[in-house]
């Protein structure tokens, strides 16, 4: 009953830029995530099928890691990489205004896309032409995008290149695949890039139906371990609970010990020690002369 006396023109001046302005926060919240405006799980999903806009935000790209560590798969599930989404964004906007670390992303403890092959001398010309004929036995998508000579043993009848992929894959499945070419000896992630003394900032787990995500402060040393659950809670999606947090010297209870425990050993078996720097080395050693 207001606007009914008012000039048609005038009314207009006053509503145009407000809905630009409305116009224009739906664009950014499009672009920059869901922080001002929540997106529906089918969103959630069309965006997983982007690889570049996976690739551009942290996030999204995190959730893409955790499903290919869940999994096993050479390429991630989107439903599965929604559900981490969100346990992951549960978690930031629960604590981190107390324990900033939880901000930090998960990663394969390797670099993502890169894996080292090796082959026999006579290959190396085909490497240093930009193309291995051999890939020519692979199927469809599975070839990569880029490689580049790497090393050669001294004295050794072999050498070692990196291939560079574009797609989100798992590349340690990746490896598996290329080990089936006769004329591949070695194939393995390019885990050197990220190896490091210190723990991994955020460990995965699952233990008896829970999600657990433990975090660490770490410089030089570990200055404070954090360990979260996260669960369903009815129409609010999931909600996210704190078990324990404890700085350096304090001792944790018997509990999340054995939490901990088994969530670093599920990680170590599922990956890290997959891909360590001793069987690396052992693995080169014993390659066919």
């Amino acid at each position: 009953m207001i606007f009914t006396s008012a000039h048609p023109l005038r009314l207009l001046t006053v509503l145009f830029p407000a809905l630009i302005l409305s116009v224009l926060a739906v664009s950014c919240d499009a672009v920059d995530g869901e922080r001002d405006l929540p997106i529906s799980d089918r969103e959630k999903l069309a965006r997983f099928e982007n690889p570049d806009f996976v690739k551009a935000n942290p996030d999204y790209y995190e959730a893409c890691q955790l499903t290919l560590w869940k999994d096993g798969d050479l390429m991630a599930n989107p439903e599965t990489a929604v559900m981490f989404l969100e346990h992951r964004n549960v978690i930031r906007n629960q604590f981190s205004q107390d324990l900033p670390e939880v901000r930090e992303h998960f990663s394969m403890p390797w670099e993502p896309g890169n894996l080292i092959l090796g082959a026999d001398i006579r290959h190396m010309e085909d490497v240093r032409d930009g193309f291995f004929r051999p890939f020519n036995q692979l199927g469809v998508g599975l070839e990569p995008d880029s490689i580049a000579f790497l090393d050669q043993l001294e004295g050794s009848e072999h050498f070692f290149f990196l291939a560079y992929f574009d797609i989100l894959m798992n590349v340690q499945e990746m490896a598996k695949t290329y080990r089936q070419l006769p004329e591949v000896l070695f194939s393995d992630p390019n885990h050197f890039a990220t190896w490091g003394g210190t723990p991994f900032p955020v460990y995965p787990g699952y233990i008896d139906g829970k999600w657990y995500y433990l975090f660490y402060k770490t410089t030089y040393v570990t200055e404070r371990t954090s360990l979260f659950t996260v669960e369903p809670s009815g129409l609010q999606g999931y909600s996210a609970e704190l078990v324990e947090s404890f700085v350096a010297g304090e001792q944790p209870s018997s509990s999340t010990r054995d939490l901990i425990r088994q969530i670093r050993d599920d990680f170590r078996e599922r990956v890290y020690d997959q891909a360590s720097v001793k069987r690396v080395k052992e693995i080169r050693l014993n390659l066919p002369e």
